[in-house]
């Protein structure tokens, strides 16, 4: 018997706001002043270099998933080249890198709406979290539709604040060194990572797509495009109107910058995006994750398992993988702190990204006689092996140790 599939309801657009909005999520919104404490005015620098490792890592990405249209993701490209135990293994850190990031993300939603609204913080993260795993439930269209609208007013919010500070530009000297030096913007590039591992949730979308031989490589490299041009007018937007130090001390850094221009009817405003950014993150990191759940119960001959692969309800869904994914999200949600919750999915979802660019350049050595290409193919090869590939494996490694450095010096 072959593989149970997913229903396919998904085309191009779809897949780029979900690249899109996978990415321009809540990272921007709540790790923007932490980075401006390493990197200073040279914080668009931090972005450029996170945003260039992870289209580097998108590239093999792109290559696997037109080669192999699976809703596992990472899982099945690890199985596929290094095989099953492997994957398995791994599979420990993708899963657990989604279920934190939900967590975290909760706890930054938790933590904006409680400037509206004043509510218990366990209440709040349980109802989001629920919420966004109904949304999942109803089916992938659905989740789409709303990731969409939320996509759009998060990069609103984005543009309201590019727009008012545009002015400023040329203000402050965006190639002036703090006294972390270059150490600052690269250990800025290892946190601001965080802000850009959505596409690793979107290639779990390929057995839902139509077409995803071709439209999932051009979904993944656009969307990272796009987000790299908004990250780096946005760092420039917040340098030019505040300075680093008021920066990475401000409470909400962006609303801070929009108070600084608009007042605090602005601030409100931006506040009201982050809660549509936060929520649509954690909607990204519990379908991915359901999803993965999903294939790896599929693949598996554990048959405690074999429950998580039930398709049912009205969007024919993984609903067992989704409420599974949600409550464990829930209690990380309940328990965790923000910043030390980011590094550490930081560090796992290095590890991951590691490990598939590590499979791509495997899987090209064993097949490096066969010409049957991937419909994407990553040019620049030597004896079938990929050099943008290797070069994203060797900046993994070092922004994984920049990671490091940032929780042995306390900056998390």
């Amino acid at each position: 018997m072959g593989k149970r599939k997913l229903k396919k309801t998904l085309g191009f657009w779809d897949i780029l706001m979900f690249g899109v909005g996978g990415i321009v999520g809540a990272g921007i919104y709540a790790i923007i002043g932490e980075a401006a404490a390493l990197g200073g005015n040279m914080l668009w620098l931090s972005f450029v270099i996170a945003a260039c490792v992870a289209l580097l890592t998108g590239l093999s990405y792109a290559e696997f998933v037109s080669r192999f249209p699976d809703s596992g993701g990472s899982f099945e490209y690890i199985k596929q080249s290094l095989g099953y135990r492997w994957a398995l293994f791994m599979s420990v850190f993708m899963m657990f890198t989604g279920v934190v990031a939900a967590a975290a993300i909760s706890i930054s939603f938790a933590d904006y709406l409680s400037r509206l609204w004043e509510l218990p913080s366990w209440i709040i993260v349980i109802g989001i979290v629920g919420l966004m795993a109904l949304f999942n439930i109803i089916g992938a269209k659905y989740s789409s539709y709303y990731n969409a609208f939320a996509t759009i007013i998060t990069i609103a919010g984005l543009a309201v604040v590019i727009g008012v500070c545009m002015p400023e530009f040329g203000s402050a000297n965006l190639t002036q060194l703090n006294t972390n030096g270059w150490t600052g913007v690269i250990a800025g590039s290892a946190l601001i990572f965080f802000s850009y591992i959505g596409f690793e949730d979107l290639v779990k979308m390929a057995e839902e797509t139509k077409n995803p031989e071709k439209v999932m490589p051009r979904g993944i490299l656009l969307s990272s495009l796009i987000v790299l041009i908004i990250y780096v007018l946005v760092a420039i937007s917040a340098v030019s109107v505040m300075n680093w130090q008021e920066l990475a001390q401000a409470d909400g850094p962006l609303a801070a910058v929009i108070k600084t221009k608009l007042g605090g009817i602005g601030a409100i405003g931006l506040v009201v995006v982050a809660l549509f950014a936060t929520s649509k993150t954690i909607l990204s990191n519990i379908l991915g994750t359901s999803r993965l759940l999903y294939d790896v119960s599929r693949d598996s001959d554990i048959q405690w398992l074999k429950k998580f692969t039930t398709l049912s309800g009205i969007g024919n869904t993984p609903n067992y993988a989704i409420v599974a994914t949600a409550l464990i999200a829930i209690a990380f949600g309940l328990l965790g702190n923000l910043k030390l919750v980011a590094s550490i999915s930081n560090i796992f979802i290095f590890i991951v990204f590691g490990m598939v660019n590590f499979s791509l350049i495997w899987f090209r050595y064993k097949h490096r006689g066969n010409k049957n290409k991937a419909p994407f193919h990553i040019p620049l090869n030597i004896n079938n092996i990929p050099l943008p590939t290797l070069v994203a494996f060797l900046t993994i490694l070092i922004l994984f140790g920049y990671n490091l450095y940032n929780l042995s010096q306390g900056h998390l």
